[in-house]
């Protein structure tokens, strides 16, 4: 009985939490500075099994805010890393710009700039690609500030000029001071005081006008640090009273702890008495400031009790749900057995029948080559034999321009020969599966470009040109060899269908797992009744090129069946008298190690 209840309690434990969103719940703690039960609720909804995988990001995004406010930024990177796996394997590059820079802020407030570089000029490629000018001016400004914790102040600098740049482009006002005020740093490090100057003197007029008070606070600290670094003593209380006040204000205590310090130092001399009130003032915050980072470490500790407590919890529910599994595999196992036996059966039979499939497949390809040897490749054997006897016998009388036209011709039969047996054997070998495909990295375009240097005879004895549109330096994980091919049957098809002085195009359009590679030509295109059959090789579609060229109907079947070998696929769009368009899907294979 006491069994049963216990049962009972896990399932209704389970019900519970069954189709509870947790996102709302952490997301409304987080934003009431309740940052420990923000945590323990995200972690419980990334504990539930079967989360779904953007709800596990979503609850990743509120972790990772919540452990930098508690100041543990190495555990907010960690779920910040998660976001940004997520958005680049999606293709999210909206969102993946915000990510990147999210993560290289939590490494320079982990004090570990030199791994945030790698992320902040991730965010400005990508941000580049997008087309934001306004977001790109944030990664740029990243760019400064990661640059600037490295030390590195010219890099620092030349990252500010483009946020700058592209703030002042954008007409808006904010921005050129957010983007100016951050500037100031890597000039100041460089002692450029007066373009630093100039910079945080036109950033407090704009956000005096603005009205954000944090920011100015923050200029008005640099300021005074600007004009006592001049000698100019008034001006530098002066600002660094406002910047008090101001700090006060909005409650930015460890800003303020940092001006108080300064306007002690600056007034030690002059006036001991309130400069010993603003030590005063810097040390209480002080005080303050590390019985919130203990108070923060003491919830970072909780949080780790906790989560350790529920796991237990959880390991002793997994525990007696294994021990009720054990009895039904028991059960489960005797019916297994018995399906096994009859499963054995079935694939005996499956394999005699498969054997024989294959046995009928290998004798109609065998007849299949054998009906190219004999008539596809011995008939134009035989005609340029006599061709050939023809010109041996009469050439030196033939007039020049048939002469050539009789080579011309002769030539074109060699090459649809040359063509047909390379189609005959890389196909015999694919169907046989005695070549295994090996995938390699390499450039897609320079294949294109290997490709047409090999068709530019044909294409230039039409006056075809061969255009290509395409991003440039395009990288896939193929089978080289299955693609070249393919590529080049559909190439040689384009310009043999084809009337003189077209164009044909080839246009690369590459996406996150591949490429898609087009071939578009203007010519005479192939029948509707035609296209459900034209990778068919038993359908024996053919027909003469623009030119009289020859055609044996075998390349299409020959690449798709090779584009299928290499994880690619063939597709058609075509209409008699208007031309076709075939576009080769290339999805990228694992590398051979």
């Amino acid at each position: 009985m006491r069994r049963l209840l216990y049962a009972i309690a896990l399932l209704l434990s389970a019900v519970a939490l069954y189709g509870k969103d947790f996102y709302p719940e952490a997301e409304e703690a987080y934003y009431q500075s309740r940052y420990a039960d923000a945590i323990l609720i995200a972690l419980e909804g990334l504990g539930q099994e079967g989360v779904e995988e953007a709800d596990a990001v979503e609850l990743c995004s509120i972790l990772g805010a919540s452990y930098s406010r508690l100041g543990n930024f190495d555990k907010a990177a960690e779920y910040m890393m998660r976001c940004y796996q997520w958005d680049k394997a999606h293709g999210e590059k909206a969102g993946l710009t915000s990510s990147l820079i999210n993560l290289a802020s939590m490494y320079v407030y982990a004090s570990k700039p030199e791994l945030a570089v790698g992320y902040a000029l991730e965010a400005i490629d990508n941000e580049q690609q997008v087309g934001r000018p306004d977001k790109l001016a944030m990664a740029y400004g990243k760019a400064c500030d990661v640059y600037h914790a490295l030390g590195q102040d010219t890099t620092a600098l030349r990252y500010a000029n483009l946020a700058v740049e592209l703030s002042q482009a954008s007409l808006d006002s904010t921005a050129q001071a957010i983007r100016r005020s951050q500037r100031a740093y890597p000039l100041e490090a460089l002692a450029r005081y007066g373009q630093a100057l100039a910079d945080l003197t036109f950033a407090e007029s704009v956000f005096r006008k603005t009205g954000i008070r944090q920011s100015l606070a923050i200029v008005c600290f640099q300021l005074a640090q600007e004009y006592g670094r001049q000698g100019r003593t008034n001006l530098e209380r002066e600002y660094l009273t406002e910047a008090a006040d101001i700090a006060r204000e909005v409650k930015d205590y460890p800003l303020l702890q940092k001006i108080c310090t300064k306007l002690a130092a600056s007034l030690r001399q002059s006036e001991p008495t309130l400069a010993y009130r603003y030590l005063d003032e810097a040390s209480a915050i002080q005080d303050s400031i590390s019985r919130s980072k203990s108070s923060n470490a003491l919830e970072l500790f909780n949080i780790e009790y906790e989560t350790a407590r529920r796991e237990q919890t959880i390991a002793v529910q997994q525990l007696e749900l294994s021990r009720q599994k054990r009895q039904k595999q028991t059960y489960s196992l005797i019916i297994l057995l018995l399906a096994i036996a009859g499963a054995l059966a079935s694939v005996a039979i499956f394999r005699i029948r498969r054997s024989e499939r294959r046995l009928k497949q290998s004798n109609e390809q065998k007849d299949f080559l054998f009906r190219v040897i004999s008539h596809d490749i011995h008939s134009p054997a035989v005609a340029q034999l006599r061709g050939m006897q023809m010109l041996r016998s009469q050439g030196k009388n033939m007039p020049e321009e048939e002469l050539n036209r009789v080579l011309v011709q002769l030539e074109r039969q060699a090459e649809s020969e040359v063509e047909l047996i390379d189609n005959a054997l890389r196909w015999a070998r694919a169907k046989s599966g005695s070549v295994k495909p090996e995938p390699v990295l390499f450039v897609l375009d320079d294949l294109i470009k290997e490709v047409i240097s090999q068709q530019a005879g044909s294409a230039q004895s039409k006056g075809i040109s061969v255009n290509v549109t395409s991003p440039g330096n395009v990288v896939v994980c193929s089978v080289r060899s299955n693609l070249m091919l393919a590529l080049r049957n559909l190439l040689s098809n384009a310009i043999k269908f084809s009337p003189r002085g077209e164009t044909v195009r080839v246009v690369v359009e590459p996406h996150p797992d591949g490429a898609g590679l087009s071939i578009v030509d203007n010519g005479i295109g192939i029948p509707e009744d035609k296209i459900e059959t034209i990778f068919d090789i038993g359908a024996a579609f053919r027909r003469n090129g623009t030119d009289g060229e020859p055609s044996n109907g075998l390349g299409l079947t020959v690449s798709r069946d090779l584009l299928q070998e290499a994880g690619c696929t063939l597709g058609v769009q075509s209409k008699e008298g208007q031309g076709s368009c075939f576009t080769i899907s290339i999805h990228n294979l694992q590398e051979n190690v």
